[in-house]
């Protein structure tokens, strides 16, 4: 599966392996109400330059988005081990407000994205 990881500014980030993988995978994991960014091309970039005009104090790296809201999970940009937190942005929340959860790493976030999945589905 193609994937689409560039951010004009940030031309090496070191993606999470795991990270990586995922997105990669074919076909594409149901992970709804989320959906990963990656596979549309600019989407991380535009995602990117949006979170950094409205919090220029983060370094964000947006991967994913939350259907029902404007959450934005984003690994953080500051992290460059491999295996960076995964921060929730409520995009377009005042400034020192937009902080909604984190996740010790990618692996985290998704135990909890596929929980919130399962929900999800149960609700219809």
């Amino acid at each position: 599966m193609k994937i689409h990881l560039n951010i004009d500014d940030l031309p090496a980030y070191p993606y999470p392996t795991n990270f990586l993988h995922f997105a990669s995978t074919d076909p594409e994991t149901d992970i709804e109400p989320w959906w990963l960014l990656v596979y549309n091309e600019g989407k991380i970039n535009n995602w990117y330059k949006t979170l950094k005009q409205l919090y220029p104090k983060r370094t964000l790296i947006p991967f994913a988005k939350f259907n029902a809201n404007d959450d934005i999970a984003c690994f953080d940009g500051e992290d460059l081990s491999g295996q960076p937190h995964v921060l929730i942005i409520h995009a377009y929340a005042s400034e020192g407000w937009e902080l909604h959860a984190t996740y010790a790493s990618f692996d985290k976030w998704l135990e909890e994205a596929m929980v919130q999945n399962a929900e999800w589905l149960n609700e219809d």
